[in-house]
Formats: C-alpha cells, structure tokens, sequence
C-alpha cells in the first residue's frame, strides 16, 4: 500500500510541476506533539527550512521539528522520527523533479 501511495504522490507531484507554479506544492503529514496529541499540517514545500532533533521524547523516542519560514518568523512542528524521514523524501523528490524539469526546459531563466 506505501508503495502505490508514493506512486501517486510522485504522479502528483510530477503534474503539479508540470501544470501549475512550482511555489504551489504543499506537503501534508502528521503531527505529534510531546504529551502525545497529534494532529495534521500542511505546508508548502518552499518555505521547510530545516528538521532537527526536538527535546523531548514521546514514546521513549526522541521526536523531530520542522521548522517552516511563515514570513520573518519560524513555525515549529513536532513529529515522529519516521514521518519527519517521509517529508524529507518528499523535500528530495520534490528538489529531484524540479532540477529535472529544468534540464528538460527548452527555455533559459535570467533572474536579476
């Protein structure tokens, strides 16, 4: 079943960047927070700064943030150690795609 999902996912985002601005991707995955509540969130994938170890455990394992740019801020979400591995493949498909997109172009980009 993960296998047909990231096909899908991969499908997605291959038509995303075909069909429409590459700033619109959004990656969605589950949160947890350390007292163990956990949620949703959405993002665009232009805007993930970094994933770090957080300081606190859920579980007996050690969770990780993500750290979003929201403007001159930061947003902050905690996740499981394997779901913050799922965004950062999906951070490297994304990046593999967009370098790939741009070797097939037939058009130069000069940006001043």
């Amino acid at each position: 079943m993960k296998v047909i999902f990231k096909i899908l996912i991969s499908l997605g985002l291959f038509w995303s960047l075909s069909f429409s601005a590459t700033d619109s991707y959004q990656v969605a995955f589950e949160t947890t927070e350390c007292s163990g509540e956990s949620g949703f969130a959405t993002v665009a994938i232009k805007n993930i700064d970094k994933i770090q170890t957080a300081s606190c455990l859920f579980e007996g394992k050690k969770l990780k943030k993500l750290l979003v740019r929201s403007g001159s801020s930061f947003a902050t979400y905690t996740l499981t150690y394997d779901e913050a591995k799922s965004v950062m493949q999906d951070v490297k498909l994304y990046n593999r795609m967009k370098l790939k997109m741009m070797e097939n172009a037939n058009t130069l980009i000069i940006t001043k």
